[in-house]
């Protein structure tokens, strides 16, 4: 009877024990899982991006760039708002606030959208939101330096490949009402592609 009992108490315990095992694990995967970080992969996108720009307005369709740059800045804790700085020697610097990204199964997309109307005298435009600004080289035909003026400009499309190794990242300024004059810029990865020959 006594074996009984004391076989009864070392089973009890051994159930006690296991129970409280499971508790501390449970606790501490839950713990584990409060602590990781989540894995956002929208902050693979912050960084410097090199490539060239093919600018073209109603006069020239095809002006192209190398080397300009793209820096990408996340501005918010959920990877869905970034800051994109632009800068060409020959396009002029930019900095787009607050763009948003939204991820799709490729690629992730740049929006911020704005449009604009011109008046009826061409004095201005008229933006559905205020926007970004560009400091743009204008050069002197017969020569000289350039002096920099700042226009509007917004993003009209935007997205680079989940890879971060292709890109295209769409721009229009708005250069001088009277006349619509607009530029557009198209920043995208890799050099200017060959022009075939003749």
């Amino acid at each position: 009877m006594v074996n009984i009992i004391m076989m009864n108490k070392k089973l009890l315990f051994a159930a006690l024990a296991a129970v409280l095992s499971l508790s501390f694990v449970a606790c501490d995967n839950d713990e584990k899982e409060e602590n990781e970080p989540v894995n956002n992969p929208v902050v693979s996108l912050a960084g410097d991006y090199e490539g060239w720009t093919l600018g073209s307005n109603a006069y020239a369709p095809y002006i192209p760039s190398e080397g300009d740059r793209l820096s990408i800045t996340l501005t918010n804790a959920e990877g869905t708002l970034c800051n994109l700085t632009y800068a060409s020697e020959t396009w002029g610097t930019t900095t787009l606030t607050d763009v948003a990204i939204e991820q799709n199964d490729t690629a992730f997309v740049f929006s911020k959208p704005i449009t604009a109307i011109i008046r009826q005298d061409h004095s201005a435009w008229d933006f559905s939101a205020t926007p970004d600004s560009i400091a743009m080289p204008n050069r002197n035909p017969q020569g000289g330096g350039a002096t920099v003026s700042n226009y509007p400009i917004v993003l009209t499309s935007g997205y680079m490949l989940t890879g971060l190794d292709k890109w295209q990242i769409d721009f229009k300024a708005y250069l001088v009402p009277r006349s619509e004059h607009t530029m557009t810029m198209s920043f995208r990865n890799g050099s200017i592609p060959a022009v075939p020959q003749k």
